[in-house]
């Protein structure tokens, strides 16, 4: 990863040789009654992981305000020399609150205008508390500074170029992705293409899932399963997958295996080789939650994320604790040993911010945008079978693979842990840590959604790599 503080270092030392720019400095003059121009000064970007070359760019902060308390806070970096007429906004993780430096300098490298925005809070992304009895504050996670961030970024790119962007593009992963599909759904006339990575769409349900899974396996005696036992359920699960469907240590075709953990019911003592029957049965809601046990012991996976014994570690258990203190409700004390599944209903008015959950892509698709997901099968905190199963309903609404195919293209990559890394090739251009091999739309999922916005070309496939491999991926149907 880029090392954030390395690059404002960067960033300062080569601003002291930069030219000024007074096309610039005059977008401080753009500020009205809902947007605030904070700073605008020319930089330079550094050189991105992919080789780049640094390139001066012009960077602006500011706040907008599309709600009477809101104050969303976002970047606008503008290339000031060969701009390739696009715009680029990135999404957030987790509970957001927070730019990504080293995203903007990348997008930025690569010529294009780009963007990100706090969503109306300063915090860390595991932490939801500037959620306590601020429905403003969390309609502006849920969407709306969104199209705040996106309107702002096009007067700046107008003022700035004298022309609107020829192409607009959103990109993110995990909450990123959920933004992604809510961009494509809320203001569809505002995009050309979508990369919606791991999206956690469904965000209230996922929340409630973590809440309900982690109560279960930290309140129940017996119920919890030692980190150890993870590489036995992972050997006897990629065991039960059809012949030749397991490659590189992870499972091809997943929805294929036919895993039951009482295989490993203990016949004598406890070991970390067998379960007991009520880890058994743990086993089996960590699966019904949506969740491979084929990757249970690979890097990323379960240990970190679902059965990690520390409660102060970010995890499953953190989201679900988070969301009901301050999303759900104002109740600073709730603890995971307060769930009750007869009361976890998220209220209605939350539902409808948080969730991009909407089947109906009509606008979107008749426009000619285009989205691109991804999912990793080796995922442990958002759900890759919930994301399929969403992403089948959407083209049972839109008419059949060959109508959905046509502008919403999913890829679901075996060995894939959340958003990247894993086990086997799992490297597509999709962030900074996972880098592609070619910059071209076989290799890279930015090249191949802009191939396909710009010159018409579906992207059949991609080409992952990783751990000195190679791997196909091809569209889910």
């Amino acid at each position: 990863m880029v090392n954030v503080l390395a690059l404002v270092k960067v960033l300062a030392l080569l601003l002291a040789t930069a030219a000024p720019d007074p096309r610039c400095l005059g977008l401080a003059d753009l500020s009205s009654a809902d947007m605030t121009i904070e700073r605008a000064e020319l930089s330079v970007s550094a050189p991105a992981p992919t080789n780049e070359p640094a390139r001066r760019i012009c960077r602006v902060r500011g706040v907008a305000r599309p709600g009477p308390s809101s104050r969303v806070g976002f970047e606008v970096w503008l290339p000031a020399q060969g701009w390739t007429g696009r715009y680029v906004q990135l999404g957030n993780g987790g509970f957001a609150g927070n730019i990504d430096l080293p995203g903007l300098a990348a997008e930025s490298a690569h010529g294009n205008a780009a963007a990100m925005t706090d969503t109306g809070h300063r915090a860390d992304r595991f932490d939801a508390s500037w959620a306590a009895g601020q429905p403003e504050r969390i309609a502006d996670y849920g969407h709306r500074s969104i199209k705040a961030t996106s309107d702002a970024a096009r007067a700046l790119i107008r003022a700035y170029y004298g022309r609107a962007p020829d192409h607009r593009y959103f990109v993110g992963c995990s909450n990123g992705g959920r933004q992604a599909l809510m961009a494509a759904q809320r203001y569809p006339q505002d995009w050309d293409g979508i990369v919606a990575g791991a999206p956690a769409n469904l965000w209230t349900d996922q929340l409630v899932s973590f809440a309900s899974l982690q109560h279960h396996l930290r309140t129940r005696p017996g119920a919890w399963i030692a980190t150890g036992k993870l590489p036995a359920i992972q050997r006897a699960a990629l065991a039960a997958c059809p012949p030749g469907s397991v490659a590189r240590g992870a499972a091809q075709q997943p929805e294929s295996c036919r895993f039951d953990p009482a295989v490993l019911l203990c016949r004598g003592a406890e070991t970390d080789t067998c379960l007991t029957a009520r880890q058994v049965e743990s086993v089996r809601r960590i699966q019904a939650a949506g969740f491979e046990a084929t990757a249970a012991a690979a890097p990323d996976g379960w240990a970190r994320w679902i059965v990690n014994p520390d409660p102060s570690a970010p995890s499953q258990l953190t989201f679900a604790v988070q969301a009901f203190r301050y999303l759900f409700g104002a109740n600073p004390r709730w603890s995971i040993a307060d769930f009750d599944p007869d009361h976890a209903r998220p209220p209605a008015e939350i539902r409808r911010l948080l969730d991009a959950e909407t089947l109906d892509f009509s606008a979107f698709r008749a426009r000619g945008g285009r989205i691109i997901s991804y999912f990793g099968w080796a995922d442990a905190l958002i759900s890759p079978h919930a994301s399929l199963a969403y992403y089948r309903r959407v083209m049972r609404r839109t008419g059949g693979p060959e109508r959905t195919l046509d502008f919403y293209r999913l890829f679901m990559v075996p060995g894939m842990a959340h958003c990247q890394g894993g086990v086997g090739p799992t490297s597509f251009g999709q962030s900074l840590p996972a880098p592609s091999l070619g910059d071209d739309r076989r290799y890279d999922i930015r090249r191949a959604l802009e191939a396909w916005v710009e010159r018409k070309l579906a992207p059949d496939q991609l080409i992952a790599a990783g751990d000195g491999a190679i791997q196909e991926l091809r569209p889910s149907q």
